[in-house]
Formats: structure tokens, C-alpha cells, sequence
């Protein structure tokens, strides 16, 4: 018996009923647990709970249970929880077998992938089939499978999908299809069989949806199989799962007899079929020949005894320990409590930080009494990179080991086993470790975040991808401030050179182009108290030039399983510790980014009583360290900063406290809608919203998506051939699903511009929207909605076109919330603007997929309170959901006054699906508006804004807040509106106001600024200056809001000589942010990326809820 090996069988669809599993749900804690666990997972993308679905009291087993979207995921329980069932009563598997979506549960009992991911991974494959593939069935055949070849009606009309053994095959195919198939078969009395299926699984039916699935898992991380896993899609056993395989498992047909065949060639074993019905196990006792001495069990039949047939299966199999291969907590792991206390405790005592050099530390024979004292080392490092490393070091050229591609490694080696000797030498480790540029690979491999081939592995790409960046420069500057730095660089035009290092107060390193670091050092030569050294380097690393590498580069580090942190690392990028969830990003963004080592250093001052030791060779990082510790005082920043996050293992997740406790799990990535995150395939749930002119900028936007998450372009106040390139632009640097949106800013003076943009948007096939300012439903708004509305394969309407609608107000969140208005839609389609099916299906869904509630904010605003509001609307949303009864929820989320983590968190507690940014992204680098506007920004407090009139709402009184420091915009637009209110016409108005607003304000005379006007309303609303000629008031207004236009020109501009009549919208929310990131790397403008910013702030967030609810905890 002890030599026949046990494998767990897991079946697919086809296999399961309403009630599968239902015995042991209501009489095994285990499986009830697991149940309740995974329905979790589930409902949190479903958004409903799918035990109700399975165990619905008015549905019997007999019921036909077909809808993929519930069917995927709960036939996935089942075998989960079956398993664990299994695992928990000592029956541990040999192999594990899957067949068709039965190997998402196998890959999981395999440790393949975890069990949330492979959920998750099962709902995101069910909700693409059903969306996008039409339907579809299968049918069991019960016959010799050569039959299907022979038969024209059977090759014509599908596929085989699945052969499982001699008298039985499974065919794919269309309903209608299948039911000419079945009549031909009664017509021959062959027996056949449909199946409980809605989509025609294992044929090119699925095939549309195979672009959009293969997109979502092709960066999913399997670890290798620590169980055997045996495919039915290759009849063989595999040792590490291939990337398309999730995707495979239903596309390819299903080998059962062929893998089952191979099986019994080599011995005898007991099949478990752990699957919803006991299928499996009778096609294995068909596929047994009498001689065999293999046994198959089932456990969870249509017949129900799943108890008893359970008792069957553990007396049969004697218990069976747990094998060492097992995951077992782990020790090492410690709570977020457990390191703040180490924290504080490390303040008391004398620590060591070991920093590793980086390039320009390599010099001929560094590491040589090092590679014979570790040869095994040696030997790994030789095989790994193709060469010998020891001859590379000590008999190589200084030409040879100045080339990037070979400086990495080898700089990453001779550390290395610098470190090892360290260790051997000390036998303690370092209380935190750091390393600059590429020594930071060490410091992983210090911490034990990689193992030494892996992170020689890593540096090896690196150096490989860095060599291939184009060519570019970089030199020194000494003796020069940043500040003074970067005015020479705007006073010159130097736009294209960025800081590559902050080696020390007084030592930065630059990087760019070639022509323009050499001009750099042409205005530096003259400068005696200042000194430029060009280095001797090829490529502009740490730069914007290196972004092809980041991109490539970050692709190949999420291949890459990381392990738990046990030091504290200091990120070059963030001048803080590592967190366990970003250490890809910190990858990633050390090749782009600057390396801040001054703030690293400072960092660590901060942290106490702190002595350096440089591990590797030279002294260039202890030379450096003397003089940031003699130049710069210590960064202290709050002690939750230095918390490590590892990643829970699958046996710390089983013993997470129920949902009813409160938790302090949460992460960046689970703030927020599961569903909106899934919909615009974004990492968190966080959009950076448009601002006018530009300002939300296509390169903000390609930033946001090119880092998993969505902007919206700022449309408003810019001509349409302007838009178009911009869409151009975002579409050509954005691919592979990466979400962006336009903004769409409505213009009730001009509805004409509304349809021109919306037909631009159509053209484009731009699908995200964010409709802002509306105070109505408008027929371009109404038919970008409709255009495209179909109904799926199961019934559900598929909108092409998603709203996000930006509301404050009730009364316009309802008009989002409703339907769209019967006159428009009749309207457009009696003017062929739209389909009759079109027009059909606008009755079951609303305006807009998100609203956007905007409190008190930069720009326009209600000024509403975000405690009030958002509840209110999430309240009406859930009215009109009841009375509309639509099919998809539609989201609420939250914007305005949120710049920092707890005006984030405050968002999320009150039931924000997701938060929008603004204003606080006026200030990145990404911003399109001027430097002198950007410098205004990062100096603002949260008193310093106003509110004053909006310049397009002018005569209705409308507001915006701006900024007041420093300029006199908010103080002399309030009195133009005065005026206005107070007057019927600029005669009215006295001779000393009116020379002071032409003289101060305008700096031109009122006849000039309606010239201008006229000049452009007579292109493009003429009616405007008719209207203007008959009602002087309305000529006064529109001489008043030339004002408005023109202080935004100027702050766009940076123009010097009129910086009082900057008009820039802004709200407390970025004096806020400043106040946050001050003493950190985001504190100077120029390193203030607007992905940077948003990771930052989710994290922040995350951390911050944490920290409060373990508080909350404490106190009851």
C-alpha cells in the first residue's frame, strides 16, 4: 500500500451542479471554513456572495447551473476546500492532477500559485469568457473517440475537446450546433450526453477572449511545483508551469486517457478525484486495464454519502506525515508591532550599517585573496555569466573592467563575497544595510531578499540592458547647491539634464546628452570656486535616457520570487526603508532615478547612534559619508516608516482573524473597488484627474499608465487639432491594455464643440471619459455613452464607452445615476446618431460606470465637505440602484482635498471606491505648466489659497480656489466681479477704478482687450460679440473675462514681468502634500513624479490604517 503513490484529481466544468458539496459545507469545520474563506475572495470581484448562488434553497442538483461567471469560481471551492480536507486529516498527494480549469486548483495544492491568486485568476477568466465570446456548449459522446474523425456532421459542426477514455469524448461547439449533432446521434442510437456549459470550452469559440486573459496573467510570478503536477493538456508531469498555461487549460484539448495511459506504464496508484461529481474517478476505472493494481476513489457524488465515501478513502490510505517540503510558518516573521519595538530599541544602542559601493569603485585585482577562499562562489559566479570572473579582476584590462556590461558583475561578485567574508569575520549581521547604485543588489543579497546567483543574475541583465542605453554623459559638479544648479540649467535652456546623484551636500552628479554636459562644464571651466569633472562613462545612467531599460528591466524582475526581508535596506530611490511589496519597484525606479544618498546617509543618522562600514572595495563611500555626517544634520522621520510588510505566507493568511475583527492587513493594492481596479486594469484604486490647458499633461498621462494606473488628459480651454495630437501621443506610447482617459469639460455656450469632441473621441475609439462640470445631461454627452451598446452572451448589456462622471452636487449626481434622457436619445436617433439597438438598451444602464464626488478643491468647487457628501450620494447610488435595477453597480469615489494619507484614508472609511488627485499633481515633473508655476506650488502652506470667480462661469458667479501667496490674481478678480454685480456697463464705473484695472490688472486699455475679444468671438461664437454690440454689460463681462484667460497664459508662460497676476488653481490639498513629504526625497520638485506621488500616497494610506486600526485594537 505505502508504495502505491496518491494523487489528487480535480475535474473542470461540466462536472458540477447546484447544492456540489453542500453534505460537507453543513457537517465538516474544515470545508465549511475553506468555503467561507474563499467566498471572501470571490465576493470581493463578484460583488455578491456566490455560496448564496450555490446553495440557493430554490435550486436542486437536478437544476441546470450554467453561467460561467458563478460555475468557474465555485467548482474552484469546492476542490480547494476538499483538499485542504484531505491535507488537514494527514492525506498528503504525490502528484496532483488537473483536468480543463481543474488545474487552477491543482497548480494551487501544488504551490504553484497561491490560492487568492488563483481565484482571482479563475473570476478574471470567467467575467472575459462571458463578455467576450459568444455562446457556446459541449457535449459528452459515448463512443470510440475515433469516431469523431470519421464523422463529417461531428468535424464540420465542432471540436473534440476532450478524450477521457475508449467509449467517451467530449465535443465544443455552438448551441445550435450541438443540437444538430445530438439529433444525428439519436438518429444513429448513440448515447450522448449535453453538458451544464455555456460557452464552448477547448474551441476557437473562446478565442476572442484569448488576447485579453493571456494580457492579464503574462506577468504572473509560479513558483515550482512543490507537489508533482501532472497536465492533462502535454499527458505529462511538469516542473514549472508555463506562462500561458492558465489560458491553455481551456483552449487545448483535455488528454485524460492519454495521461492516465502514461501513468499506469510506470506503477500503480490510488486516484483521488477530488472534483464536484466523482467523474473522474469512473473515467479512471475505465482507463484501467485488469491487471492493474491502481485504485480510484470518488468522495463527492450526485448521490450525495460524501461523508461516508470520505471515511472510505481514510481507511484505505494509512495517514500520511507531512512531507518536508511542506510550507510551514514562518519563524523569522515579524509582526508590524514586533518592529516598530525593535524600532525604538534600536535608538538606544551603538548600530552598524554596512554599505556596498557601486560603479566607480572597480579597480584591477579588487577581490583577489576573495575568490579562492570562496571557490564554490567563484565556480557559480563562472557558470552563471559565461567567463571567468577571478581572471576578469586580476588579469583583465582597466578598459575591459570599465565597461558597464562586466563592471556590474563584477562589482556585485567581489562585494559579495566581501559580505560573506564580513560575516564569517563578525558572525553577526548589520542592524540596516545600504548600498549606492548597484550596491544596492548587495544590500538585497545582505538582507535576504535574493540568494547570490539570483542577485547576480539580476545585476547581470542590468548591466547588460544599462549597456545598451543610448549614449549619452555624465560629470560631477562640486561646490554648487541643487538650488543654484538648477537655475543655470533653466537660465540656459537645459532642459534635457537631470541628477542622476546626491553623492553630498556639496557633490551632485548630473546626467544627459553629451552636447549639453559639455556645456555644462563650458559655463562651470571659468567658475573657480566651482568644479566639473566629466566622468568616463558612456550612457546617462540614472536618468530619463535609461527608460527603455526600466521598462525592460522591470518586466524581467516580475519573474523574480523574492524572499523575505530580514534587515532594514535603504532605498537609493526613497532615502527610506524597503517595504517587502515595492522591492521591484525600488528596482525599477534606481535605474531612472536619482540615487539620494545624501538623504540614505541622513536616514540613518536619524536612527541613532550609527557607525558605517563599506563592504567591498575602496573607501569612496566612507569618504562621502564623512562629509555628508560633517555638512548635513540627521533626517529623524516617524518610526512606522521603518516597518518591513512581508508578505503573508499561505499559512499566515489560514490564520488571519475572522472578517468581523479588525484587520491590519491592508495594503495599497486592496483599498478600494476589486471592480474598478479590474475594469481599467489598474494596480490601485487611484486616478489623477484633468486640469485645463494641458495641465494634466500627455506625459502625465503616459506616466500614470505606463505604471498600471489611469490619468485623464486635460482637454479643457485647448483646440481640437491640439487633442488629437495629444491623443495620438498617448496612443502610440501606450499598449497592452494601459488605461488612460481624456477629460470632457462641458460648454454650455458652445454645444457645437461638444459633438466636435466627441466625435474626435469616437474616432480615436477612446473609451474613458471623465465628464466634468456638467450641469446637464447634453446630446454628445448622451451619444458617446450609447455608441456601441450590445448585449452579451449572457445577457448582459457591454458598454463600450465608460463615464466618470465628477459631481458635487445631489441633483447632478442623479442625472448620472438615471438613464439617459428619452428626448435626447429619440432625438439622436431619429438623426441616425445611433442605433435602434442602441437607443433600446440606454434604458437599462445609467450615464456614467463612476461617480466622482468633489469636495472643496483646487480650481472649480462647490465647496463641499467630503464627510457629508460622499455618504449622501453612496446613499442616492444605492436608491437608484434599487429603482433602476441595473446589472452593475455603478462606483463612487472621492476627490478634492486629498493630498496626504489621511485625507486619503478618510475617503476610504467613508466608502470611496476609489480617489481621484488633483492639484498636488500641478507640481510634478510631468505638469504641463511652467517651472516658476511648479515653485510657486512647493511652497504653498494650507492657508495659502483664496477662492475667486471662475473666469468660464464668470456671470453666474461661479468659484475657484487659487492660490493668494505671492500674487494678487484672487484679490483683483473678486473686484472685476464686484464691479460687474454693482454695474450695468464700464461707463458706469468710475475713472480712477477703471485706470487702475487697466493700468495694474490689465496693463492694456479696455478698447485693446475688446479688440482681442471681438477678434476671437467672431470666429468662434459670433453670436457673443452681436449679443456684446446690443448689452454693454454683457461687453463689460466679456472684457472682464479676457482677464481670467490671460492670467492662466501668464502662469503657463512663467512669465516674469506679470508674476502678481498669476492665476493658478491650486486648494489646501498641496500645502498639505508639501507638509507631508518635507525631509524626503519628494520634498524637491524636480524628483516629484506624478506615479511616485500616487504610490506613495496609496501606501501611505495603507500603513496609516493600519497603524490606526492596530491602535483601535488596543483600546477595546
Amino acid at each position: 500500500m505505502k508504495n502505491k503513490p496518491v494523487i489528487f484529481m480535480f475535474s473542470g466544468q461540466g462536472s458540477h451542479s447546484y447544492q456540489m458539496g453542500k453534505e460537507l459545507f453543513e457537517q465538516h469545520p474544515t470545508f465549511q471554513k475553506w468555503m467561507l474563506t474563499l467566498n471572501d475572495i470571490a465576493s470581493e470581484t463578484l460583488g455578491e456572495s456566490l455560496l448564496d448562488k450555490l446553495y440557493d434553497k430554490t435550486k436542486s442538483s437536478s437544476d441546470l447551473f450554467d453561467q460561467t461567471l458563478y460555475t468557474h469560481p465555485a467548482i474552484f471551492m469546492v476542490e480547494y476546500a476538499l483538499a485542504q480536507v484531505l491535507l488537514e486529516d494527514g492525506i498528503e498527494p504525490d502528484y496532483v492532477l488537473g483536468t480543463s480549469m481543474g488545474e487552477f486548483a491543482s497548480a494551487a495544492v501544488a504551490g504553484v500559485i497561491s490560492v487568492e491568486e488563483a481565484l482571482k485568476a479563475v473570476v478574471k477568466q470567467a467575467q472575459v469568457l462571458e463578455t467576450h465570446c459568444q455562446k457556446g456548449g459541449m457535449t459528452a459522446i459515448l463512443h470510440n473517440p475515433t469516431l469523431f474523425n470519421e464523422t463529417p456532421q461531428l468535424v464540420n459542426l465542432s471540436e473534440l475537446a476532450s478524450v477521457n477514455f475508449h467509449s467517451h469524448f467530449v465535443v465544443s461547439g455552438k448551441p445550435e450546433s450541438l443540437k444538430e449533432i445530438e439529433r444525428f446521434l439519436r438518429q444513429k442510437n448513440l448515447a450522448s450526453q449535453s453538458l451544464p456549459v455555456s460557452v464552448g470550452f477547448h474551441s476557437a469559440l473562446i478565442e476572442p477572449a484569448a488576447p485579453i486573459y493571456t494580457d492579464f496573467i503574462k506577468h504572473k510570478t509560479y513558483q515550482p511545483p512543490k507537489i508533482p503536477l501532472i497536465s492533462c493538456v502535454s499527458a505529462d508531469i511538469l516542473t514549472s508551469l508555463p506562462q500561458n498555461s492558465l489560458w491553455d487549460v481551456i483552449r487545448k484539448p483535455i488528454l485524460f486517457q492519454q495521461t492516465v495511459q502514461a501513468l499506469e506504464n510506470k506503477q500503480a496508484y490510488v486516484y483521488l478525484d477530488l472534483g464536484p461529481s466523482g467523474t473522474l474517478a469512473n473515467f479512471v476505472k475505465y482507463n484501467l486495464t485488469k491487471q492493474s493494481q491502481s485504485k480510484s476513489f470518488p468522495i463527492l457524488t450526485p448521490f450525495g454519502q460524501s461523508l461516508k465515501n470520505l471515511e472510505k478513502v481514510k481507511d484505505f490510505l494509512s495517514a500520511r506525515k507531512i512531507p518536508p517540503n511542506t510550507p510551514k510558518p514562518s519563524k523569522g516573521t515579524s509582526t508590524k508591532t514586533e518592529i516598530l519595538a525593535n524600532a525604538t530599541e534600536r535608538r538606544k544602542k551603538k548600530m552598524i550599517t554596512w554599505v556596498f559601493p557601486g560603479q566607480g569603485s572597480q579597480e584591477k585585482s579588487m577581490g583577489a585573496t576573495l575568490f579562492d577562499e570562496f571557490a564554490d562562489l567563484t565556480a557559480q559566479a563562472d557558470d552563471i555569466l559565461g567567463y571567468s570572473i577571478k581572471e576578469l579582476c586580476l588579469e583583465g584590462t582597466q578598459k575591459q573592467l570599465n565597461q558597464t556590461q562586466y563592471t556590474q558583475p563584477a562589482l556585485y561578485v567581489v562585494n559579495a563575497l566581501s559580505y560573506f567574508k564580513k560575516v564569517e569575520q563578525t558572525g553577526k549581521p548589520a542592524d540596516f544595510v545600504a548600498g549606492h547604485s548597484l550596491g544596492e543588489y548587495n544590500a538585497l543579497l545582505a538582507a535576504g531578499g535574493v540568494d547570490f546567483a539570483t542577485g547576480l543574475k539580476l545585476v547581470q541583465k542590468r548591466g547588460e540592458l544599462m549597456s545598451q542605453a543610448p549614449t549619452g554623459a555624465m560629470a560631477a559638479v562640486i561646490n554648487c547647491s541643487i538650488e543654484k544648479l538648477e537655475a543655470i540649467f533653466s537660465e540656459n535652456g537645459l532642459t534635457g539634464i537631470d541628477i542622476a546623484n546626491y553623492n553630498t551636500p556639496s557633490q551632485l552628479v548630473i546626467a544627459g546628452l553629451k552636447d549639453d554636459i559639455n556645456r555644462v562644464y563650458d559655463i562651470f571651466e571659468p567658475m573657480d570656486s566651482v568644479r566639473c569633472v566629466v566622468l568616463n562613462v558612456s550612457a546617462a545612467f540614472h536618468s530619463r535616457y535609461m527608460r527603455d531599460a526600466q521598462q525592460e528591466f522591470e518586466r524581467f524582475l516580475k519573474e523574480v520570487k523574492f524572499a523575505e526581508l530580514k534587515i532594514p535596506i535603504i532605498s537609493n530611490v526613497h532615502a527610506q526603508p524597503y517595504k517587502q511589496t515595492e522591492i521591484v519597484a525600488n528596482l525599477a525606479e534606481q535605474i531612472t532615478h536619482p540615487v539620494n544618498w545624501v538623504d540614505s546617509i541622513r536616514y540613518l543618522m536619524g536612527q541613532g547612534e550609527m557607525t558605517f562600514e563599506e563592504v567591498g572595495p575602496g573607501k569612496v563611500l566612507t569618504k562621502l559619508i564623512a562629509k555628508i555626517q560633517k555638512e548635513a544634520e540627521p533626517l529623524v522621520v516617524a518610526e512606522e516608516k521603518v516597518q518591513l510588510e512581508p508578505t503573508p505566507t499561505q499559512s499566515q493568511a489560514q490564520k488571519q482573524p475572522p472578517a468581523t475583527e479588525m484587520s491590519s492587513d491592508i495594503t495599497a493594492e486592496s483599498l478600494g473597488s476589486e471592480a474598478f481596479k479590474q475594469e481599467y486594469h489598474l494596480k490601485y484604486a487611484y486616478v489623477t484627474g484633468a486640469m485645463v490647458k494641458g495641465i494634466a499633461s500627455k506625459e502625465l498621462v503616459v506616466k500614470m499608465g505606463k505604471a498600471g494606473l489611469m490619468g485623464f488628459f486635460g482637454t479643457g480651454g485647448l483646440k481640437l487639432p491640439k487633442i488629437e495630437a495629444a491623443i495620438q501621443f498617448i496612443q502610440r506610447e501606450l499598449k497592452d491594455g494601459q488605461a488612460y482617459g481624456m477629460n470632457f469639460l462641458h460648454n454650455p455656450g458652445d454645444p457645437q464643440l461638444e459633438e466636435d469632441t466627441v466625435d474626435l473621441f469616437l474616432k480615436y475609439g477612446i473609451k474613458n471619459i471623465e465628464a466634468a462640470a456638467f450641469m446637464q445631461i447634453t446630446p454628445a454627452l448622451v451619444k458617446y455613452r450609447l455608441k456601441g451598446l450590445r448585449r452579451d452572451t449572457s445577457g448582459k448589456i457591454s458598454t463600450v464607452h465608460k463615464v466618470m462622471a465628477k459631481i458635487s452636487r445631489p441633483e447632478i449626481a442623479q442625472v448620472f445615476l438615471s438613464p439617459a434622457p428619452e428626448r435626447i436619445v429619440k432625438k439622436l436617433l431619429e438623426a441616425n446618431q445611433i442605433s435602434l439597438k442602441e437607443a433600446e438598451l440606454s434604458k437599462e444602464m445609467p450615464m456614467a460606470d463612476d461617480l466622482c464626488v468633489e469636495a472643496d478643491s483646487g480650481g472649480h468647487t462647490d465647496m463641499g465637505i467630503m464627510s457629508v457628501l460622499l455618504p449622501t450620494i453612496i446613499r442616492q447610488r444605492d436608491e437608484l440602484m434599487a429603482k433602476y435595477r441595473y446589472a452593475k453597480p455603478v462606483r463612487v469615489g472621492a476627490a478634492g482635498g486629498i493630498g496626504t494619507p489621511e485625507a486619503a484614508a478618510t475617503a476610504f472609511i467613508l466608502g470611496a471606491d476609489f480617489i481621484l488627485t488633483g492639484s498636488i499633481n500641478q507640481c510634478t515633473v510631468e505638469a504641463g505648466t511652467s517651472e516658476a508655476v511648479k515653485e510657486i506650488l512647493q511652497q504653498l502652506n494650507v492657508q495659502d489659497t483664496d477662492y475667486a470667480p471662475a473666469g468660464d462661469m464668470f456671470e453666474l458667479g461661479a468659484k475657484v480656489q487659487v492660490v493668494r501667496k505671492g500674487v494678487f490674481f484672487p484679490a483683483r478678480a473678486n473686484k472685476l466681479y464686484d464691479l460687474y454685480r454693482h454695474y450695468n456697463s464700464l461707463d458706469e464705473i468710475d475713472d480712477k477704478t477703471k485706470k487702475q484695472i487697466q493700468d495694474k490688472y490689465f496693463h492694456r486699455s479696455f478698447e485693446e482687450v475688446y479688440a482681442e475679444t471681438k477678434a476671437y468671438y467672431e470666429k468662434a461664437m459670433p453670436e457673443e460679440i452681436e449679443k456684446a454690440e446690443r448689452n454693454p454689460k454683457h461687453k463689460m463681462a466679456l472684457i472682464f473675462k479676457w482677464y481670467f484667460v490671460h492670467t492662466m497664459r501668464l502662469a503657463m508662460r512663467g512669465s516674469a514681468e506679470q508674476k502678481v497676476d498669476y492665476q493658478i488653481h491650486s486648494g489646501p490639498a498641496m500645502g498639505a502634500f508639501n507638509q507631508w513629504v518635507k525631509g524626503t526625497a519628494l520634498e524637491n520638485g524636480r524628483n516629484r513624479h506624478v506615479d511616485d506621488i500616487a504610490q506613495k500616497l496609496m501606501l501611505g494610506t495603507a500603513e496609516l490604517l493600519n497603524q490606526r486600526c492596530q491602535e483601535l485594537k488596543k483600546r477595546f
